[in-house]
């Protein structure tokens, strides 16, 4: 794992502009083999937001939980082979849908995972539907960050908990070449205010990599208080 990790940092770091370009693109939208060699790569890069965001999903049995921008399905497939509950994906991509999907197909095919192509502010499902919804990586991409933080909220349950795995500002202030126009970075303290303002309670950040700048938020829908160890940057 270290070596194929310092492998795709290398060359991520070393592409010329127009490749940085199309990794722009495919961040936001993974599509075909491009896409596919992207996600994998951020399987590789996100693998501790992974373990963080394992951590705090709910382990009730069959419960709902939502994977919005679920990429190549690596991580709805992590949580099908440890949790029994219910699996849901929405993601822009149609090709990621088609990936996922082959990447998942024994719990598509039994009806435990259900996968759309969709958008985060706009989301298909009827209020108050999930017991849990998580996000890793996508925040810097919506758009319109307050409707999709209230599309969250509304599908989710009173008591519902939603989970944002993210890198911090810092992280991509180190460089031009880590920023994209049109993307949006947060502290800890301006995601905080963001779910805090668009109906999230007990709203915590966990540290997950300090040096790293990764943090995973966690908020509640009129919550049940078990989310503890905040951390602000």
């Amino acid at each position: 794992m270290k070596n194929k990790l310092k492998k795709i940092k290398a060359l991520v770091l070393t592409t010329p502009k127009n490749v940085r370009e199309l990794m722009k693109t495919q961040f936001a939208k993974p599509e075909g083999k491009a896409g596919e060699f992207f996600t994998l790569a951020m399987n590789v890069f996100n693998f501790k937001l992974y373990n963080a965001v394992y951590n705090f999903v709910p382990k009730d049995e069959g419960i709902k939980i939502l994977d919005v921008g679920y990429g190549n399905g690596d991580m709805l497939k992590r949580l099908d082979e440890k949790l029994d509950a219910q699996f849901y994906g929405i993601d822009i991509s149609q090709d990621m849908k088609v990936l996922a999907t082959k990447n998942n197909a024994r719990a598509v095919a039994e009806e435990k995972m259900f996968l759309r192509v969709g958008d985060v502010e706009q989301m298909p499902y009827d209020d108050g539907f999930f017991d849990c919804v998580y996000t890793i990586n996508t925040v810097y991409f919506w758009k319109n960050a307050g409707r999709a933080m209230d599309e969250t909220v509304r599908v989710l349950k009173d008591g519902g908990r939603f989970i944002c795995a993210f890198y911090s500002k810092a992280y991509f202030e180190r460089s031009e070449k880590y920023q994209y126009e049109g993307e949006t970075y947060y502290t800890t303290g301006e995601l905080k205010e963001l779910a805090a303002a668009h109906g999230l309670e007990k709203v915590k950040v966990k540290v997950v990599d300090e040096k790293k700048f990764m943090y995973c938020l966690i908020g509640e829908k009129r919550g049940n208080g078990i989310v503890e160890d905040s951390v602000d940057e």
